[in-house]
């Protein structure tokens, strides 16, 4: 009997089958592999984005935008020091604090202490400047400084003691205690004497003596004023008062002088009708300012560009 030779075709369409699926296996196995992986990283760059953006908002909340640097004084700083980096440091403070406050380091080194600062203290320029002030160097051109005996005796203190220098007021004169009027307007201030005194309202004031302490104000006048102001202080019943402008108020206006002949303090409805009189004026005066700074306001923050011309063809 004749035997049968092996189904060598049948053997290798198996073994080509068990290739092919152990080939496609190890593509899929490959293929899943490479997905995993690709969603690892892609999880990874998530996590990363994520994780720098929680920093970023850290860092945002940390420093807030309406914050900005102060620089205050690391120890006390006598007059007349000249200012170096060793005598102030950088603070985050709150915009709406201290608007005048000096900000950039190189805008204060080099300058001098025109007064006494603690530390602790804000750096500003009511405390430091660019030169000592000599009072030679506060004088405008063409005036003159000149010392004025100004009344503070008894238990009368005509400004309430906080007059400081730089301010403006107006000189009256009192001759007898029978006539007093207003002899000079709008007189700058160079120089008041006082100790210097610290509270949240009155930081670097220098306020006037109290009341029976004598006072001798300095201020700035022309020659001309200067003479008047001399000579009237020999008059034997004579005295000189101040009394404090506003800021913003450089108006100067007649003022009739106030003379016991002209009023009887037994009936005072003719001062109550003088007084009623200059009050609407010094409210026509707070309008007139008032509306003055609204157009300036208006003015400084227009910023229109003007077209520009065509060029000719």
């Amino acid at each position: 009997m004749k035997k049968k030779s092996p189904p060598y075709a049948l053997i290798g369409a198996l073994l080509l089958g068990v290739v092919a699926v152990y080939l496609f296996y190890q593509n899929h196995q490959a293929a899943e592999k490479r997905i995993q992986d690709a969603l690892a990283a892609a999880k990874q760059e998530s996590d990363k984005e994520l994780a720098d953006a929680r920093a970023r908002s850290i860092t945002v909340s940390s420093t807030p935008t309406d914050m900005r640097d102060v620089l205050y004084a690391t120890q006390p700083v006598e007059p007349g020091a000249r200012i170096s980096p060793a005598f102030f440091e950088k603070k985050l403070t709150p915009r709406g604090i201290l608007p005048d406050a000096l900000t950039d380091p190189n805008d204060v080194i080099g300058m001098f202490a025109i007064r006494k600062i603690e530390k602790g203290d804000p750096i500003t320029p009511r405390n430091v400047g660019k030169s000592l002030p000599y009072m030679s160097q506060r004088i405008s051109p063409g005036m003159r400084a000149l010392s004025l005996k100004v009344f503070n005796g008894g238990d009368i203190n005509d400004t309430g003691g906080f007059i400081v220098d730089g301010d403006r007021v107006d000189l009256l004169y009192t001759v007898g205690g029978v006539n007093t009027q207003t002899v000079m307007q709008n007189v700058n201030v160079l120089y008041v004497p006082g100790p210097p005194i610290k509270t949240d309202k009155t930081d670097g004031i220098t306020p006037i003596p109290a009341p029976g302490d004598s006072i001798s104000v300095t201020f700035e006048v022309t020659p001309e004023q200067a003479q008047a102001l001399i000579y009237m202080t020999g008059a034997k019943d004579g005295r000189f008062s101040m009394i404090l402008r506003a800021r913003k108020d450089d108006s100067e206006i007649k003022i009739k002088p106030f003379q016991s002949s002209d009023y009887n303090l037994a009936d005072l409805k003719k001062v109550q009708k003088t007084v009623d009189k200059s009050i609407d004026r010094v409210k026509e005066l707070a309008a007139e300012i008032d509306a003055k700074e609204k157009t300036e306001g208006s003015q400084a923050n227009t910023n229109e560009t003007t077209t520009p011309t065509p060029p000719s063809p």
